[in-house]
């Protein structure tokens, strides 16, 4: 029974290779295939609740219909684990950031999964024309925050879009554990709302057709902050807390809004 969860969750590509990603906080694990951290991971994917829920939400949406005979671009994709755990629904994919060393990690993970349907290579997304093919789908999660221009941002994905594509947009709200995360984290802007991201948007001809906001209720925001210093301070306790709160989190997705989310994922269309 337990044989059918390995490498199923986000984050389990982990397992198969020996590396050591940095993440948002400054510090990383190092994964080495048969140890016993990198088992639990192939069971369980990654402790982190804030990509957990995303995933999820993204998860959510692409199982709406059938994209096996689409092309996918992550735009600032990391080291690759959404490109790489979405991969087996999209004919290809193409993963694309400013670091190379993040690129250099998101090829051996791919490699190390023995996937071959997935590209990844070093680009600056504000770049006009950053790639010549047009893609079905665009994600861009966690990303725009950290640019100094979200508006050619917005261009930039607009302009790689097929006709009838989509950009699923995924970023931080404008509250006050952003505004803590944006010292820390490497954020331009604290945050936006949907109707900032509407007037950047301006002259795209992209129009929001869906909004999801996570966070929502004042226990949600509560775990996220907590979790937020924790993560920071004391990592290993995150990991060990992740099972018992990440539970309220999925819940908190059915329930209406409290005060200001901790985030949305929009879904834009070409008018």
């Amino acid at each position: 029974m337990f044989k059918r969860y390995k490498n199923y969750f986000y984050g389990s590509a982990l397992a198969n290779s020996n590396i050591r990603p940095t993440n948002a906080y400054g510090w990383g694990f190092k994964f080495k295939k048969k140890s016993l951290q990198s088992l639990l991971i192939s069971y369980t994917g990654v402790f982190h609740i804030g990509a957990r829920i995303r995933s999820r939400i993204l998860s959510n949406i692409l199982n709406r219909k059938d994209y096996s005979k689409k092309e996918l671009f992550d735009a600032g994709c990391g080291i690759g684990l959404s490109s790489i755990y979405f991969s087996n629904k999209f004919k290809s994919v193409t993963g694309e950031d400013l670091d190379p060393d993040k690129i250099k990690q998101a090829k051996i993970l791919a490699r190390d999964n023995h996937l071959t349907n997935i590209n990844f290579k070093v680009g600056n997304l504000l770049k006009n024309k950053f790639t010549d093919k047009k893609f079905d789908v665009v994600i861009c999660f966690e990303v725009i925050e950290h640019v100094q221009d979200p508006a050619q941002l917005l261009k930039s994905l607009s302009s790689i879009l097929k006709k009838d594509g989509k950009i699923i947009l995924s970023f931080p709200s404008k509250s006050f554990l952003s505004a803590l995360a944006q010292k820390s984290l490497d954020h331009y802007s604290i945050g936006f709302s949907p109707a900032e991201i509407k007037k950047l948007s301006k002259g795209t001809k992209l129009v929001i057709k869906e909004k999801i906001s996570f966070g929502n209720t004042y226990l949600a925001q509560f775990i996220v902050g907590v979790d937020f210093f924790i993560r920071k301070i004391f990592p290993i306790l995150s990991a060990l807390l992740f099972p018992l709160v990440y539970p309220f989190m999925v819940l908190d997705l059915n329930f209406p809004k409290m005060g200001v989310p901790r985030g949305y994922v929009l879904i834009l269309e070409k008018s």
